[in-house]
């Protein structure tokens, strides 16, 4: 179908979106029956080729606020659980190749994987910091994670295992979504933040920015060399 122009604006008409109940039921599915949630999810984004979205708009969709209690009901679950968000930057020639070595690594360790996405990013040229150095790949993961100590230390490693695959492939991960990269992975996949955290101190000397992730990794690299 052809899209229509109103108020000087193209647009498809009868947008298929996916709604709160939609969504709901997804994600519920995403627990309970993986292949038909994705079967389902894929058929209707399918559906949706040809459809033209807005840049300003495009993005401004449901976000399910605090439904994993409810779910967590649904499913009758002793423990409550959430969804726990990690992105990974690969060269987008070795997408494929990073993908199976994720597929295999999920199989291998019963990796709870509700879902994700993929995009295409540009470098960023202009952070003190930036998040992506290349034109990567951008691969969103969402974990499930119980809450209790075996499922998060599951998850540590799951997080750590992705940043190991990434690395292999010359690539890097989002830097602030979680604490749980070693070291060694901070250090290669963001070369310039030792540079970036002496500046910090330089320009703020009391303290006055600060977050638990900012000590934690100022604790991380201090243990190395001091920060003065």
């Amino acid at each position: 179908m052809l899209p229509t122009r109103r108020n000087g604006k193209t647009d498809s008409p009868r947008q298929r979106r996916l709604t709160q109940a939609d969504w709901n039921r997804l994600l519920e599915l995403a627990h309970r029956d993986k292949r038909r949630a994705f079967e389902e999810f894929a058929a209707f984004y399918l559906a949706t080729s040809g459809q033209l979205y807005w840049s300003d708009t495009h993005q401004l969709n449901l976000y399910l606020e605090s439904y994993h209690g409810a779910l967590d009901q649904r499913l009758g679950t002793c423990v409550r659980g959430s969804e726990m968000i990690t992105e990974i930057y690969v060269p987008r020639s070795r997408l494929v190749e990073f993908m199976n070595d994720v597929r295999r690594d999920f199989r291998i360790h019963h990796v709870d994987f509700i879902y994700g996405t993929i995009r295409l990013i540009e470098p960023d040229t202009e952070s003190a910091l930036p998040w992506a150095r290349e034109a990567y790949a951008c691969v969103i993961f969402n974990l499930h994670i119980d809450h209790h100590l075996r499922s998060i230390f599951n998850a540590r490693n799951a997080f750590t295992r992705l940043i190991d695959h990434a690395i292999g492939y010359g690539g890097s991960y989002y830097l602030t979504y979680h604490r749980f990269a070693r070291r060694d992975q901070l250090l290669t996949c963001h070369p310039g933040l030792r540079a970036f955290l002496i500046a910090k101190r330089r320009m703020d000397p009391q303290w006055v920015f600060q977050s638990d992730w900012y000590r934690d990794v100022l604790s991380q690299l201090s243990a190395e060399q001091p920060f003065t």
